[in-house]
């Protein structure tokens, strides 16, 4: 094919080299082997116009199919005719093509070959070398995150069923695992939320699966084992809910996703403990098989280039932890600090009652925002339960009807499960958990069936008002009296006289605002609040306990006791001013600005920590 194309190019001085080279080693050919060259010669030159036409059209169809793909398919409906042809297409014409697209292009089509770490993580050295270079390039990598970057628990990453399309047969045959491929069924419901997954990989070339529980706690024992002896703490487990469309003829999707999660969570309580985040885990087959992790994934993924992504991540973490929230610690996902909706983003998180975790790039950071949810001891102000919707935002469209903000609350205190406060009698009056609220503009962006996926409105959505009662937190309803509010953006105090009052904030497209609402107790004259730290945005989650009681000593009216779980700027309300403001075992008085106007009391708090709180004392 290589000769033809050169001779059809016109690159006859090779074919003059050849006939002379032919001609001096014999007699000139006959006339009748010239003719047939000639033939030949032409035969060669259609045959490459041919090959060269064929392949314009195909390259010209692969682009059409390509574009009609991009344009229809994918925003086309469950159901439709363009997504029955393409179906057709790819599980039976493209069905090679597919198959080398997955290998080629992703992760997707691949299975777990080994349970060593690859490559990457190889020692460069063996034997007696490698333990003078600090053993394999794993475990040296985990003890310089935590030596020499402060590192406190690295976690790995792995799927459910090893990998995204499960085990290798050839790694199930060299550690006597037992691995049947299963091909994957998914639902009629699934297929309408995303009718790609009729044709995704674990569906087309199907999924290396281990049946019996026995030979899932081998095979867990041993994909856990090199992890932990590379100093790793814990593990992500991901591609969990795709289990259940693997149940076809094993069992059952229940049955099977029981034997993987009880197989896994065994595991990881003998090999790391705690330390397990169960993610992309919503199928109530795997959600009401936990018995030892926690912590749930409760949305999809970050997207920091989808702009009508963010405002609908934060609208499914509220919604999803109305259930997520009884069965464990939602897990609101990472963000990047620098993206185009961080603040929003970050306020979610703070008040969302799970972990906090970023995905910078190292040097790419937004710090200002960063301390207002992490403690300079690396610790947050996490909030005591899942924060969810409020009652008037249960059954409001918060993402289109264009009036609605979005209100999502939390309360503060004991972490202990229990959201009701208490009087202790004899004059005291113990704090109840202080409350937050945050309130989302999240208008302009909803869940499309045609493009599968959040789509931004036409026109930019117009600014929303929020009214936000301190009975919209669950916890302060069986609290009557007044209520002091702290608005973190705004920087204001407001003073409320009972729980149906209502702080008015009003919301730009993407803005936010957090109140923490503390009810007052009152002990005589004297009114005291406190609201916690101010520069984080949550605030109240410093507040470890108070008490207002009647002074001890005769020279004082009233006496409030303080702990705060962390040091900087706090604030609280009170009237009248305070006589002075202690240090639990200090010499001296701490300073205080106090703002007769509004009751609002501020001190500098150094030196708390959460092995180590600040004890204050305030004397009326």
């Amino acid at each position: 094919a290589a000769a033809a194309e050169e001779a059809a190019a016109g690159q006859v001085a090779v074919g003059q080299v050849a006939v002379g080279q032919v001609a001096a080693a014999g007699p000139a050919p006959p006339p009748a082997a010239e003719a047939s060259g000639v033939v030949e010669g032409l035969a060669g030159r259609v045959s490459l116009q041919l090959r060269r036409a064929f392949a314009v059209l195909a390259a010209a169809a692969s682009r059409g199919l390509q574009r009609w793909y991009e344009r229809v398919v994918s925003r086309s409906r469950y159901g439709s005719l363009p997504v029955r042809v393409w179906t057709l297409l790819a599980t039976r014409l493209l069905r090679s093509t597919m198959e080398e697209y997955y290998e080629s292009e992703t992760d997707f089509g691949r299975q777990l070959g080994a349970f060593a770490p690859n490559r990457k993580f190889e020692a460069s050295a063996s034997g007696e070398a490698a333990e003078r270079a600090g053993g394999p390039k794993l475990a040296r990598l985990v003890r310089e995150l935590k030596q020499r970057h402060g590192v406190r628990y690295v976690y790995a990453w792995h799927a459910l069923h090893g990998y995204w399309r499960g085990v290798a047969a050839s790694l199930g045959a060299a550690e006597g695992l037992e691995v049947q491929q299963v091909f994957a069924r998914p639902s009629a419901h699934l297929q309408r939320v995303e009718p790609q997954v009729r044709w995704d990989a674990m569906t087309l070339f199907g999924t290396g699966l281990l049946l019996s529980r026995p030979q899932l706690d081998a095979f867990f024992a041993r994909l856990h084992a090199p992890l932990a002896a590379a100093g790793v703490d814990g593990v992500k487990v991901d591609v969990q809910s795709g289990l259940a469309s693997l149940g076809g003829g094993v069992g059952g999707g229940p049955s099977l996703a029981a034997r993987y999660v009880g197989a896994l969570e065994a595991s990881v309580a003998t090999t790391f403990g705690p330390h397990l985040i169960h993610c992309m885990c919503h199928s109530t087959e795997n959600l009401y098989r936990y018995t030892h992790g926690s912590l749930l994934r409760a949305s999809d993924d970050f997207y920091p280039s989808r702009p009508a992504s963010h405002t609908m991540h934060i609208v499914n973490v509220g919604y999803n932890s109305l259930l997520l929230g009884e069965l464990g610690v939602p897990d609101w996902d990472m963000f990047t600090s620098l993206n185009e909706a961080a603040s929003l983003h970050a306020a979610a998180r703070a008040i969302s009652g799970g972990p906090v975790y970023v995905s910078d790039a190292p040097g790419q950071h937004d710090v200002a925002l960063l301390r207002k949810l992490v403690l300079p001891d690396g610790a947050t102000l996490r909030a005591a339960a899942a924060g969810r919707p409020t009652r008037d935002c249960l059954f409001a469209d918060v993402t289109s009807d264009g009036v609605s903000a979005l209100k999502l609350w939390n309360y503060n205190g004991n972490h202990n499960g229990e959201c009701n406060g208490e009087h202790s009698g004899a004059g005291t009056a113990r704090l109840p958990p202080n409350a937050v609220v945050g309130a989302f503009n999240v208008q302009g962006a909803r869940w499309d069936f045609e493009t599968h996926g959040p789509v931004a409105a036409a026109h930019a959505p117009q600014p929303v008002s929020a009214l936000v009662r301190p009975h919209d937190a669950d916890c302060l309803r069986p609290h009557g009296g007044r209520f002091a509010v702290w608005s973190h953006l705004g920087s204001r105090l407001e003073v409320l006289p009972s729980g149906s009052a209502a702080a008015q904030v009003t919301l730009q497209h993407r803005e936010w605002e957090v109140l923490t609402i503390a009810p007052v107790l009152a002990q005589g004259r004297v009114e005291w609040a406190p609201l916690g730290l101010v520069e984080m945005i949550n605030a109240g989650g410093a507040v470890v306990a108070t008490t207002l009681t009647r002074a001890p000593a005769d020279d004082h009216d009233a006496e409030a006791r303080l702990t705060s779980r962390a040091a900087g700027r706090f604030l609280a309300y009170c009237t009248p001013r305070p006589a002075s403001v202690w240090r639990e075992g200090g010499e001296l008085g701490l300073p205080f600005s106090y703002d007769d106007a509004t009751g609002l009391l501020a001190m500098q708090i150094d030196e708390a920590t959460a092995s180590k709180p600040a004890e204050l004392l305030v004397h009326w």
